[in-house]
C-alpha cells in the first residue's frame, strides 16, 4: 500500500484504475478492504483511492485527545425530550378577542 503524511499520522491507502479520481471512504471502523468486491467494476472507470482512515488499518492511530468522543456519551442534541418537557414547550392556544 502507498502512504502519504497527513497532520503527523502516516495514512494508508490503496490507488487502482485509470480514469476521474474516485475516492472511497470507508465506514465506521473498517479498513480499505470493505471496497474489494466492488473494486473491479469500479476500476474499469476511476482511478479509484481506497483509504485506511487514523485508527483503522495500517494508519496510525492519532493521540487520545484528538480521538471522538464515545459513542456512549449522552448528548442532550441526541436525547428525546421527556413528557414535561414536551408538555411545558407546547404553545396554549390562544382566545380569540
Amino acid at each position: 500500500m502507498a502512504q502519504v503524511e497527513v497532520d503527523g499520522l502516516t495514512i494508508n491507502y490503496d490507488l487502482q484504475g485509470e480514469g476521474e479520481p474516485l475516492l472511497l471512504i470507508p465506514y465506521l471502523s473498517a479498513d480499505h478492504a470493505c471496497y474489494a468486491f466492488q473494486l473491479p467494476a469500479y476500476t474499469q472507470h476511476f482511478s479509484c483511492i481506497a483509504l485506511d482512515l487514523p485508527g483503522t488499518g495500517e494508519s496510525d492511530k492519532p493521540p487520545a485527545r484528538t480521538r471522538p468522543r464515545s459513542t456512549r456519551t449522552k448528548s442532550p442534541a441526541f436525547s428525546a425530550p421527556s413528557a414535561s418537557s414536551r408538555r411545558t414547550s407546547q404553545a396554549s392556544p390562544s382566545a380569540p378577542r
